[in-house]
């Protein structure tokens, strides 16, 4: 085990309607120099909380109301949100029926009450650097090294799942396919140095207007990037595109070879569609390349939408 990997930052959700029970394993674990601590008395609260915090490791009491630690460990483990996030069974019934249960409804270890304050500890502090080590490899592999976003793996991963969520909840999903104007000209006539450097600011401009959980952004190839948003309005799909267009402009990256503009600039094609049996990936693929063809026949520096 590495125990030169700082886990202590790294947050904890403790799922139990027992405040005696919350309260003693936050007090063991923060007697431990463990930092963020968070707790829900009901999976369902614990659900509504994994929207906006993203924890590390959840300690799920197999006691719980209106759903059992069983249930709520299949819905945990089934969602989007947590689904590469490990999960400590905390139950009194340590018997080979309820733990057999635990683990094929996701969890990946257990912890027998009455607590053993250093058998808690060890067992947190384990899967917790197993974690952080999983993460670390998972980054590298659908990351791109130049511009520290997201890979095109990645996104026919999350092009997946949004697809696949957004039928089943009869949901819109919203895909911006992004691409440097003439950005061939910029690489042979500033260099591939510069073409680099331009990559990483206009990926960073980018990400700096993405702030939603389920706002994700990707580097698909050369100079082309793209962007999926889930359940969006199209107010603020058009606003969105209004501000990227605006932040790479106060940019000012100098592209004397993008001839009406002087400047860096990007053209957009953005598609957003109700995902139903008719529909398919390729279709709303294939409208927003369609779309952003448009944009660069329009005289490029622009967005087109399109609406399935």
């Amino acid at each position: 085990m590495n125990s030169s990997i700082d886990i202590h930052s790294m947050k904890i959700l403790i799922i139990d309607n027992s405040e005696n029970s919350s309260a003693l394993i936050k007090a063991i674990l923060k007697k431990e120099a463990f930092e963020n601590i968070f707790t829900a008395t009901s999976v369902d609260a614990a659900l509504e909380m994994l929207k906006n915090q993203h924890p590390d490791l959840i300690l799920l009491s197999y006691v719980l109301p209106e759903k059992s630690g069983t249930e709520g460990c299949k819905l945990l483990s089934g969602d989007m949100h947590c689904e590469d996030i490990p999960i400590i069974m905390v139950t009194a019934n340590n018997d080979i029926q309820t733990l057999q249960r635990s683990f094929e409804n996701g969890a990946i270890d257990y912890i027998a009450k009455p607590f053993n304050g250093h058998e808690l500890v060890a067992r947190v502090q384990a899967h917790l650097i197993r974690k952080r080590v999983s993460d670390d490899r998972k980054k590298k592999a659908i990351t791109d090294p130049l511009t520290n976003i997201y890979n095109r793996r990645h996104f026919d991963t999350i092009f997946e799942h949004f697809f696949s969520r957004a039928f089943s909840e009869e949901k819109h999903i919203t895909f911006f396919m992004i691409d440097i104007d003439n950005f061939k000209k910029y690489n042979d006539n500033y260099g591939h140095q510069k073409g680099d450097e331009a990559l990483q600011a206009v990926a960073k401009t980018l990400q700096e207007q993405l702030h939603r959980t389920d706002d994700y952004l990707f580097r698909l190839g050369g100079e082309e990037f793209s962007i999926l948003l889930y359940d969006t309005p199209m107010d603020f799909v058009r606003a969105l595109s209004d501000k990227i267009h605006t932040s790479l402009k106060e940019l000012q990256i100098e592209h004397h070879y993008n001839e009406a503009f002087g400047q860096l600039t990007v053209s957009m094609g953005v598609t957003t569609s109700l995902c139903t049996e008719a529909m398919s990936k390729f279709n709303i693929y294939n409208s927003a390349d369609e779309a952003l063809y448009q944009s660069k026949e329009n005289g490029r520096n622009q967005s087109t939408f399109a609406v399935l």
